[in-house]
């Protein structure tokens, strides 16, 4: 079996924009996970600010449809209560989002 997380990981490093919901339709969840934490970490280097990729993994993992505590935990791991707060707060905000292409 291949592993699926590293490579959402390698995918998500890769990718300059979140994919759409619809594209994940035939992904596991662990491709998922790796996906969003490789597209976070690309976006951390790119703007050197770790709590913007926090908070962008928040806002992904609810409309990945992702389990909120499992993807908390890769931010607990730095013991920094700010950068869980803002995956909390992305989390949380990605509710009223409109999804991605949904009419205004």
């Amino acid at each position: 079996m291949k592993n699926e997380f590293a490579r959402g990981v390698m995918d998500g490093m890769k990718s300059q924009h979140p994919q759409e919901i619809a594209a994940f339709t035939d992904y596991r969840a662990d491709y998922k996970r790796g996906f969003i934490l490789g597209y976070c970490h690309q976006l951390e280097r790119r703007y050197g600010e770790m709590a913007l990729a926090a908070w962008k993994a928040g806002i992904l993992t609810r409309r990945y449809g992702l389990d909120q505590a499992l993807m908390r935990e890769f931010f607990t791991d730095f013991r920094s209560e700010r950068l869980v707060r803002s995956f909390n707060r992305g989390y949380q905000e990605a509710a009223a989002l409109p999804a991605p292409g949904a009419a205004a």
